[in-house]
């Protein structure tokens, strides 16, 4: 009897610890399937952010099949929406401090425009320095501008082909 005994509670013992193996195996798959799942999305949001499409316009794609037609002879492409006007830094100092205006021209498809003219609007309180006011590759144009003696808040305008860009950039001169 003793030895029923005996062994009932080694077997009891044995399912025991078989239970918290169990557990224990159960819980480390777990734990690995948790790990393996947040290092994929770590994985996921490293690749989009570091993905050119993520910032590439939704317009034109490098993938796309579709075949671009020529333009005809004489159409410049220019698209008064798609074009802007930078301003960095948007506040600087009267009296020698000068904002750098970029402008981007740019076709209906998102793509620079090189060789057009830009021009700004010149205001008699500022002074304008055409840094690169013809076009290059990618559609960009570069001026300073500064006020000598004049405080106040300037909108700034661009144009080019006799058209104004609808996008303003506004600086202003303390």
């Amino acid at each position: 009897m003793e030895n029923e005994n005996i062994e009932n509670e080694n077997i009891d013992n044995k399912s025991v610890g078989s239970e918290k193996d169990f557990r224990r195996k159960k819980y480390i798959i777990l734990v690995l399937i948790v790990f393996i799942l947040l290092i994929l999305i770590l994985i996921l949001f490293l690749y989009l952010t570091r993905s050119p499409l993520i910032f590439r316009s939704g317009a034109y794609s490098s993938t796309t099949t579709a075949t671009v037609s020529p333009r005809p002879a004489g159409t410049s492409g220019l698209s008064l929406d798609n074009s802007y006007v930078f301003a960095s830094p948007l506040r600087a100092k009267v009296g020698g401090e000068q904002i750098r205006i970029t402008v981007f021209i740019l076709d209906d498809r998102g793509l620079g425009i090189s060789g057009k003219t830009v021009s700004l609007g010149r205001g008699s309180q500022l002074q304008v320095s055409s840094i690169q006011p013809v076009t290059d590759a990618q559609g960009r144009a570069t001026f300073d501008v500064a006020s000598e003696s004049t405080h106040g808040v300037y909108i700034i305008e661009a144009a080019v082909d006799g058209a104004t860009l609808i996008q303003k950039a506004t600086i202003t001169f303390d």
